[in-house]
């Protein structure tokens, strides 16, 4: 067993361990244990066990760095913007830089930049009841929640983008990839299915302004929307993906709401009104086995399946989108469409981590949002089936209990 008994990491934004227990006076055994400190990064601490003939120890591999020690093993980590320190007080130690969280600079920031010059970032004349906000709104959002930033612009206009029709476009080009598949393809005909059945008033497949976020103009039929992604999906793909890592670095960057203010959080968690039903939930998942193919088979998995699988009871899943969270379970109903989660916040948490609350950049000023990036771990912790009524209609509805376990940089 080993275990972190003095912690120093000041100044950091968020600062958590994505095993869901304190960082702190927490004993572990073999395994990973990812530390994330953002805005900086993250550390990996893989411990091992050994006999060697009549010798046995552990061994603590920190970032390809390896320390070696008893039956147990005490050490103080330290960390700040220039790296890391991990000694047992004894002369053992490890000490290096950080992993970096996904980076802003170079290409990432240039494909950002082009969404905003062709006008797919922010999405265009949002009908009401949203109120859009000004570029110099936005910048005095950046001025205050990322200070000294230099891309607090954008990080800033990437949370108000997230909040309009514009999380379709992010959902889809992270949810419906093939991701343990050469190269990560997007099944295009779910992606097709869905936008064709996507209901929001004000926003369809019809609409001008609502295609355009795809690079694309009002359709008339599935088929047609089909047609037109084949056109532009290798444009818009690694655009969607680079507003993706400004989004993560803009969330990770603000303080975590307290689990003194919001004990419990809520989530609708099939939003996409119309697009989509149960069984598109697991294949949002890294964990989900048809993520590996045939890439020709639609990420689909009927929910009873999945029950027994991907999202059995004591499951740990880790999105490949982002999730936001309501602090009221009756919001969440409105926007359950067959699955409800109520999240729970980690063991001995006084903070939600990983995770941040950007109600006051939303395009939706009425409209409170505690947002998770992708890949953000879940634990099922358990689930009953509820019947609960819609517009007046009764729906049989899975309300999962789940356990956020903070956002890991990178599936683990």
């Amino acid at each position: 067993m080993w275990t972190i008994t003095n912690l120093s990491v000041l100044e950091a934004s968020q600062l958590y361990a994505c095993d869901g227990f304190p960082i702190q006076n927490s004993e572990r055994g073999e395994g990973l244990c990812r530390i994330v400190a953002a805005p900086w990064g993250y550390i990996d601490l893989l411990a091992s066990n050994h006999h060697n003939g009549g010798l046995i120890y552990s061994e603590l591999s920190v970032n390809g760095e390896v320390l070696r020690y008893g039956a147990s093993g005490a050490f103080t980590l330290t960390a700040d913007a220039e790296g890391f320190s991990l000694t047992d007080g004894h002369g053992t130690y490890a000490q290096g830089p950080l992993k970096p969280l996904p980076p802003l600079a170079g290409e990432t920031i240039a494909a950002f930049h082009e969404m905003l010059r062709i006008k797919i970032v922010p999405y265009q004349d949002p009908p009401p009841p949203t109120v859009p906000k000004t570029d110099a709104e936005l910048q005095a959002l950046a001025d205050k929640y990322f200070p000294g930033a230099t891309y607090g612009f954008e990080l800033a206009m990437s949370l108000y983008d997230w909040t309009s029709s514009s999380f379709i476009r992010q959902d889809l080009f992270h949810q419906l990839q093939y991701t343990s598949a050469a190269g990560c393809p997007l099944d295009l005909p779910t992606m097709a299915r869905v936008i064709y059945g996507c209901t929001y008033p004000g926003y369809s497949y019809k609409d001008a302004n609502f295609m355009n976020q795809f690079m694309m103009q009002p359709a008339t039929s599935e088929q047609d929307i089909y047609n037109q992604l084949l056109g532009v999906y290798q444009r818009v793909k690694p655009l969607a993906l680079a507003e993706m890592k400004v989004f993560e670095n803009a969330v990770l960057a603000l303080a975590p709401p307290t689990v003194a203010q919001y004990p419990q959080l809520y989530r609708g968690a099939m939003s996409m009104s119309g697009g989509y039903d149960t069984g598109d939930f697991s294949p949002s998942m890294f964990e989900f086995p048809g993520n590996a193919g045939p890439i020709d088979e639609p990420l689909y998995q009927a929910l009873d399946a999945a029950l027994e699988g991907t999202l059995r009871v004591g499951a740990i899943i880790t999105t490949k989108g982002p999730w936001s969270f309501s602090n009221d379970l009756a919001v969440a109903k409105v926007w359950q469409n067959g699955i409800l989660i109520t999240l729970n916040p980690p063991a001995g948490a006084t903070v939600w981590p990983g995770c941040g609350d950007i109600t006051e950049f939303s395009i939706n000023p009425t409209t409170f949002e505690i947002d998770m990036p992708p890949p953000t771990r879940y634990r099922i912790d358990s689930y009953v089936w509820e019947m609960i009524e819609t517009d007046g209609v009764p729906q049989k509805v899975c309300h999962f209990t789940m356990t956020h376990l903070g956002y890991s940089v990178a599936p683990m």
